[in-house]
């Protein structure tokens, strides 16, 4: 019963301290319990879409882990900081490792218990409105929501493990001491360390690498596999430059006379020195999660802004036939039937004959075949006469002369060499012949000539010939329509292009997109906040006998608040600040990405990602704000 107490009263008297890691672990759990709930939910299992939206999910149950599993180690460690002077004191007054074993392990377990319970409670209550958000965003009504008796346990597992682990780290970090060893081990400074030269201009070189990567990123298929790389260079590297080359910064600021001879700057420069190892790996933390959530949220809500661009670009017609030959007698007849069958008006808006499209990529004037791996571009060539007809059109072309059709190319190339043929180029804005041959994710660029026959020996496949038709009708109509449709004439999805099919496809990927983002979002955004917290009540206990030693010598009220403000915003003006630059270099590659899938647009990404880095930076100071206020708290306690 007297252990029970001891870890009762431990809690409570260190409230301020236990309340908000209790209830960051609560929000964690209950993330967990509507993830897993959602994986588990058959009617998404048996959904068109239910696999791919159930892989997204497993990778962000993978992240949302990971993370849990970070933040409550690192916020256990500053928990046991804060403790080390209590239980040094049950040390003096008898108590064994054993006994301290005993109260450590009361109070894990009514943390797990506490946030187990809060957990479920949030988590069952927020779960059916999660999965109606989900529902809503995707536009998919055949989801139905039940309970999952299996999420429940699957989360109480996972974080009875978890808790274990923090049990073993906490067992293993008491060891056999002297009474007075744990009563002086929370006044123990780290001694001052040298500056780390080599590693820092190591994390510099890193860093620059990952965004030299993240600047010089193509949009083709290698793009996203390029991002990847970038991410983990500029993840290490933050960490080094984090750890190593800001302590050579803070011993260029010590050269400085004029900077460091200032009460509130020798205090704050001195003190980080001390501590800038472990200082620089949780301010790397902080960083990256801001840069994490900056990224997600211009990458998820691009992509739902941008979805209907992909649609209008793949989609200049409401349904496109690709086939080897023009449509038979017998085709044309089922379009007819199909259309009186499904009450929608059906008529040929354009036909053309195409060549096969040949990847590779445009380097100036000069074309470079390639494979789809590498290939930026899918190159199409195009018939003067069916341009003419598409566009009601009397463009004449001599010998070398041809048009050039490019939605996503800026800079529009004036001439062309391929297959050793020379061809001065004229830029179009409109081309109702657009097509997305196979699908495919490349971008497509068209030729107009005046023969294509010319042209197809570099293709080494037969012509292609498609068919552009318009619909009238109800959206049920025609969506009901278009997918009939397809069955009768017997194509394959790459041969055959719906509006109306492509939207319903396109809704629950981006959507899903969305739904993901956002709440690894605003789980990120949790996590950040309680580690700002977490770093203030850490900051504060390191920097306590600084400053109440600094003021037995003679600093004024004045001057602590003033170096208190100093030190804290040096601290964490370096994260965001980290967070802001990363985001700059990740623009290039986002929008490689964005070009790759099609929906990248200035003017929309631009916009998106100043609301979104202008809103991370609000939130951010007034994180500031409010954990300043537990700083200060702690600098004022007396030590005793």
């Amino acid at each position: 019963m007297t252990y029970i107490k001891l870890a009762t009263d431990g809690i409570w008297k260190n409230k301020k301290y236990y309340f908000p890691y209790i209830i960051a672990t609560s929000i964690l759990f209950a993330s967990n319990y509507i993830l897993f709930s959602i994986l588990q939910n058959q009617s998404i299992k048996n959904s068109m879409f239910g696999s791919q939206l159930q892989g997204l999910i497993k990778l962000t149950l993978c992240l949302l882990i990971s993370i849990s599993v970070i933040f409550m180690i690192y916020v256990d460690h500053i928990l046991s900081k804060s403790e080390t002077r209590e239980l040094g004191l049950y040390n003096i007054l008898g108590f064994t490792n054993q006994n301290l074993k005993v109260v450590i392990t009361i109070r894990l377990i009514a943390n797990y218990l506490i946030s187990a319970v809060i957990g479920l409670i949030l988590g069952i209550n927020f779960n059916r409105f999660s999965f109606m958000t989900l529902q809503r965003m995707l536009n998919i009504k055949e989801f139905k929501y039940s309970s999952v008796t299996g999420a429940t346990q699957i989360t109480l597992i996972m974080f009875f493990v978890i808790f274990l682990l923090l049990l073993f780290i906490r067992f293993s970090q008491l060891k056999k001491v002297n009474p007075l060893d744990l009563w002086k081990a929370a006044s123990n400074q780290e001694k001052a360390i040298k500056a780390p030269v080599f590693s820092g201009i190591l994390g510099v070189i890193i860093l620059g690498s990952g965004y030299y990567l993240a600047v010089t990123t193509q949009p083709t298929m290698m793009a996203i596999a390029k991002f990847m790389m970038a991410v983990f260079l500029v993840v290490f590297g933050t960490y080094l430059v984090f750890s190593s080359f800001s302590i050579l910064l803070l011993k260029l600021l010590q050269k400085n006379k004029h900077f460091y001879y200032q009460s509130r700057h020798l205090i704050s420069v001195s003190g980080m020195l001390h501590r800038m190892k472990s200082n620089g790996i949780s301010l790397a933390s902080i960083c990256l999660l801001c840069s994490a959530i900056v990224v997600a949220l211009i990458g998820s809500v691009s992509m739902e802004v941008g979805k209907e661009r992909i649609v209008k670009l793949w989609c200049p017609s409401d349904i496109t036939l690709t086939t080897s030959r023009p449509l038979t007698p017998n085709q044309k007849e089922i379009i007819t039937e199909c259309s009186k069958t499904y009450h929608v008006q059906a008529h040929v808006a354009h036909q053309a004959e195409m060549t096969t499209p040949i990847w590779g990529n445009l380097k100036g004037s000069q074309f470079e075949q390639g494979n789809i791996q590498s290939a930026k571009y899918q190159l199409t060539f195009v018939s003067l006469a069916d341009y003419n007809k598409a566009q009601h059109t009397n463009i004449k072309l001599n010998k070398n002369e041809a048009l050039f059709y490019c939605p996503d190319l800026k800079a529009k190339p004036t001439a062309l060499n391929i297959g050793g043929q020379h061809l001065k180029l004229q830029s179009i804005k409109s081309f109702n012949l657009f097509a997305n041959y196979d699908h495919s994710i490349v971008q497509s660029a068209f030729i107009i000539v005046n023969n294509i026959d010319n042209f197809q020996k570099l293709t080494k496949e037969p012509f292609i010939y498609l068919t552009f038709l318009n619909t009238k009708g109800t959206t049920r109509e025609n969506l009901r329509f278009a997918s009939i449709l397809q069955t009768k004439l017997g194509l394959s999805n790459t041969e055959y292009t719906s509006k109306y099919l492509t939207e319903t496809q396109l809704i629950p990927i981006f959507g899903s997109f969305l739904f993901l983002g956002v709440i690894i979002s605003i789980i990120l955004l949790i996590i950040t906040t309680m580690m700002i917290y977490y770093k203030q009540i850490a900051e504060g206990l390191e920097d306590r006998q600084n400053f109440q030693t600094m003021q037995q010598i003679g600093l004024s009220q004045r001057e602590t608040s003033q170096t208190i403000h100093s030190q804290i915003l040096m601290v964490f003006g370096f994260p965001i600040l980290g967070a802001i630059i990363n985001a700059c270099f990740a623009f290039p590659a986002i929008r490689s990405i964005l070009k790759l899938l099609s929906i990248y647009n200035f003017t929309m990404v631009l916009a998106v990602s100043s609301g979104v880095i202008v809103s991370m930076i609000v939130f951010y100071l007034l994180i500031y704000l409010l954990t300043t206020r537990i700083y200060r708290q702690i600098i004022n306690q007396r030590i005793y």
